[in-house]
């Protein structure tokens, strides 16, 4: 939302930090909610006024949420447009307010689905802590990776996953090297 400044441009009345804190305090406020959440009552709008120390009018809240919905919603249509860090954040949050709830996996587990063995893999990432791990580091805010892996056959996330175990266990040794050298040479200067 904008409004007019004194020299005919329009200004900001959210920030970018203003408008996390509404999201993730109308997650925590419909937490009990499954989403997609439909309509946010008069009651959480005006704690939200509160919590934002009465900077801004319910009006002026709700009309937020409803352009912050709407972005959602051309997200969802287009990830494409979700380039800034910022829109990902906001993205990320939203999803969790107006996404698609999502079916639990332990319960497709329970209805006797099987795990496949090639062709698409079962999408089950958890299987594969270390190679999640590193990705999850390297490439923190894009989840096309996840998807593509959820896609591989399972003897190819095994080898994977088993290759970042074993660089894992070279670097410890390294690091227990690196250790040793620090205290022998620590013992020769100290004499």
């Amino acid at each position: 939302m904008s409004a007019p400044s004194p020299n005919g441009r329009f200004s900001r009345v959210f920030s970018e930090s203003d408008e996390i804190r509404i999201l993730r305090f109308l997650i925590r406020a419909t937490k009990p909610l499954s989403p997609p959440i439909t309509t946010i009552g008069t009651p959480t709008i005006n704690r939200l006024v509160e919590r934002l120390n009465h900077r801004f009018t319910p009006s002026q809240i709700n009309d937020k949420l409803r352009r912050l919905r709407d972005k959602f919603r051309k997200h969802v249509n287009n990830k494409y447009l979700v380039k800034t860090h910022h829109d990902r954040r906001l993205y990320k949050l939203s999803r969790r307010i107006w996404g698609k709830k999502k079916a639990p996996k332990k319960a497709d587990k329970l209805r006797g689905a099987e795990p496949v063995e090639s062709g698409e893999g079962d999408g089950d990432l958890e299987k594969y802590p270390y190679l999640v791990a590193e990705f999850s580091r390297v490439l923190p805010d894009n989840e096309v990776w996840k998807e593509r892996l959820k896609g591989l056959e399972e003897s190819k996330l095994r080898k994977m996953d088993q290759e970042w175990v074993l660089l894992k266990v070279e670097e410890a040794k390294l690091v227990a090297q690196k250790a040793e050298l620090v205290h022998r040479q620590i013992l020769e200067i100290m004499g």
